[in-house]
């Protein structure tokens, strides 16, 4: 090592020796000074603290300015000195200043509100000034940038911390400006109302000017302005100046509309209003304020939109429900509400190239005809007309109640076909029901004539609907309270109902009595039985026989649906009724059950019993053949087939099955003479079911091993040859008729 590099280790380790002297002084100055300066700021947090409290020195109005830049200054002293100390150091008074800078936020949260409220209350001060002015447009300015204002400032009003310096800041501003923004609101609303009507009508849009002018007068008409009669004189000019328009049309049933114009006329002109959708206005009357206008139209058709033009305006209005296609077949009774259209179909075919005849349709009373195949003709019930039907032989007519007001039940439509003025042929249709809802009020012991228990109402025998809730009424059954569900299974037709009906509130409902009704039965004897396709019988008559509602009448009806004759009831229930039969054929028979003193319905209707005789013989069709020499006859097995039932002209019927008998017999023959009965279960014979059919296996007829008998000996006493079936008993189809044996059937091939 040379003598220079010597001199620089030297010089080294004296600055080393020189510098390890003095930190220890040095640290300790710094130390002092840090911890002077987080005294300093905790006591400027504390200052800050209480000029923003109202605990403290704060009035909610003066910014603490002072304090604040104070606790500000003491806190970037801090942070500066904190560069140079130990990191465990900086720790410790970073966590002495959490408290002043948690003080700084909140102080800035304070000067921002007091801020805001500074913003607020000159808007405040130039929305009054505006008031004292008395000019209504300044007014609706200044209220527009005060409510602006407002809204966006109190956000920072809400951020102060301290519920009750919080309070104290708003109750400064917010309490006066939240009162004059109501004092004045509804005023500036009807002042902008009306601006906005005028532009509507310089554009031309009545309708919309309309609707604003209106809710200006409602606000003015429910409460107490500022400006209000300046107001209410503006609204009355503005009206004056309107033209008349329609504001809203309503239909009250399917003849009448009402409509609704924006201001009061003194005259009106049929002609003034039409309708689309050639709806045609007959009749118009005005009510007494003037305002609104009742018109009669032609009936409107349901599910149609009509839009009402009245002086360059319009408003519409929609037909509920839809026409109910029903066919002159259908004999199910209609149960309608009197505001609904129904359209009938019949239908009375013509050769091909022939002119069509005039059909005469007896419109009932209480109902009233629309249209007749297309074509507008209201004609009022209780009237005979004759029309002519389309080139298919159809008419078709829409039809109604007479009036929504007044029911009209039990009616019927008859068509009847002309041919030089002689009815050749007739249509009857089901019956119609028109009904109208009840009124509030009492009742007492009303008939019931219809239940709907899907739609919960019932139908009294004068044509009222009742709607029966499914909770809140009060239901009973014959005076004991009941629930509705078990109200609603006990209520049938006929049964008498008491109460008082209120359609939008509570109703009470009894049943004052339960009227029980047999149903109509035939007697068991005359069920069908399992897999066969009538009732089975052999004769020119028969007398049916069973149960129905006592001292009724039994109304029976043929295949056609013609009526063939009726019988009574006897007090115990019991009814017998005797008819006769077409032989060799299929006899269908309908019959129901009314009151005695009615009309005889035409048709049975869908609700009608029904019943189906098939007569005819039952009889063998063939015997089975066999292949072998016809020498012995014990254990062989021989099919015999049931001949199906046929018509006269040979159509098949039915076809019979055969029950075998415990004692079934069969008795057979041979050319010589020899005669043998053979029974079921006896001598190893079995007979036994087969499909259409039955079959035999013989047993023996040697007496030393079996007890067939042999009625004749014949030449040798033994069965040989064909053998000729003499008689066959104990056999029958599912009715119990025995089978009938015609002759000629032989055994054969066995």
């Amino acid at each position: 090592m040379d003598n220079k590099t010597a001199k620089i280790i030297i010089s080294s380790a004296v600055a080393a020796s020189a510098f390890v002297a003095v930190a220890p002084s040095q640290q300790a100055n710094a130390a002092t000074n840090i911890e002077q300066l987080i005294s300093d700021v905790q006591k400027a947090g504390t200052v800050l603290k209480w000029a923003i409290s109202i605990e403290g020195t704060a009035d909610g109005v003066t910014q603490p300015w002072n304090q604040f830049n104070a606790a500000k200054t003491s806190i970037d002293k801090v942070e500066a000195a904190l560069n140079g100390v130990s990191y465990s150091d900086k720790l410790k008074y970073d966590a002495q200043l959490v408290e002043p800078k948690t003080q700084l936020q909140r102080a800035q949260a304070y000067l921002d509100a007091i801020t805001a409220s500074t913003k607020i209350e000159a808007k405040r001060t130039a929305l009054s000034e505006a008031v004292v002015a008395n000019n209504l447009e300044q007014v609706e300015a200044a209220y527009h940038q005060m409510s602006a204002e407002f809204r966006k400032q109190t956000i920072l009003l809400d951020r102060v911390y301290g519920q009750s310096t919080r309070d104290k800041i708003r109750n400064v501003v917010k309490g006066p400006a939240e009162q004059l923004i109501n004092y004045v609101k509804n005023d500036v609303t009807v002042h902008m109302f009306m601006k906005d009507a005028v532009e509507k009508n310089r554009v031309g849009k009545f309708d919309e000017a309309d609707k604003k002018i209106n809710e200006a007068q409602s606000i003015l008409n429910s409460s107490v302005l500022i400006w209000g009669s300046t107001l209410k004189k503006s609204i009355e000019e503005l009206v004056k100046s309107q033209p008349v328009q329609l504001v809203s049309t309503s239909r009250v049933d399917n003849t009448t509309v009402t409509a609704k114009l924006n201001k009061a006329v003194s005259t009106i002109n049929l002609s003034e209003f039409t309708f689309d959708n050639s709806l045609t206005v007959t009749n118009a009357s005005l009510s007494k304020d003037g305002t609104t206008v009742t018109l009669t139209t032609s009936v409107q058709t349901p599910g149609i939109k009509y839009t009402m033009k009245y002086k360059g305006s319009s408003a519409s209005f929609t037909v509920p429900g839809s026409i109910a296609p029903i066919q002159i077949g259908n004999q199910t009774t209609q149960h309608r509400d009197t505001s609904e259209v129904l359209a009938l179909t019949a239908t009375f075919p013509t050769a091909y190239g022939q002119s069509s005849d005039r059909v005469r349709i007896e419109v009932p009373a209480g109902l009233k005809l629309l249209t007749i195949n297309g074509v507008e003709n209201v004609i009022p019930g209780a009237k005979s007309i004759n029309v002519t039907p389309d080139k298919n032989g159809t008419v078709i007519i829409t039809f109604t109640a007479n009036s929504v007001n007044t029911p009209a039940v039990d009616k019927v439509f008859t068509f009847s076909k002309l041919v030089n003025n002689t009815v050749v042929e007739t249509q009857t249709s089901g019956v119609f029901n028109f009904y109208t809802a009840a009124k509030a009020g009492s009742f007492t012991n009303k008939k019931v004539m219809y239940v709907d228990t899907i739609r919960n109402y019932f139908i009294t025998s004068d044509g009222m609907q009742y709607n029966v809730k499914t909770s809140g009424d009060i239901y009973k059954n014959e005076g004991i309270a009941v629930s509705f569900d078990s109200f609603k299974s006990a209520l049938n037709a006929e049964d008498t109902i008491s109460g008082t009906y209120q359609p939008t509130s509570a109703s009470t409902f009894d049943i004052t009595f339960n009227f029980y009704f047999v149903d109509l039965l035939l007697d068991s004897k005359f069920a069908y039985k399992s897999g066969t396709a009538g009732y089975r019988m052999i004769g020119s008559s028969i007398e049916l026989s069973g149960t129905a509602q006592p001292n009724y009448e039994l109304l029976f009806y043929n295949g056609s649906g013609a009526y063939i004759g009726k019988t009574k009831v006897a007090s115990n229930g019991v009814w017998k009724y005797t008819t006769s039969i077409t032989r060799n054929a299929i006899n269908d028979f309908s019959f129901i059950q009314q009151a005695v003193g009615l009309a005889t319905p035409s048709y049975s209707g869908s609700n009608a019993k029904t019943f189906r005789i098939v007569e005819g013989q039952f009889e063998l069709a063939s015997v089975s053949a066999g292949t072998d020499k016809s020498e012995e006859l014990e254990n062989k097995e021989v099919t015999f087939t049931v001949a199906p039932v046929k018509s006269s002209n040979g159509l098949v019927l039915a076809q019979d099955q055969a029950l075998v008998g415990s004692n079934a017999t069969i008795t057979v023959q041979d050319l010589d003479g020899t005669k043998v009965k053979f029974t079921n279960n006896q001598s190893n014979t079995i007979f036994s079911s087969v499909g259409n059919g039955f079959k035999i296996k013989f047993g023996t007829i040697d007496a030393s091993k079996g007890t067939a008998v042999i009625l004749a000996n014949g030449t040798d006493g033994l069965l040989t040859g064909d053998l000729k079936v003499i008689s066959i008993e104990g056999i029958t189809n599912a009715y119990g008729l025995n089978m009938t044996l015609n002759n000629g059937f032989q055994i054969t091939g066995y």
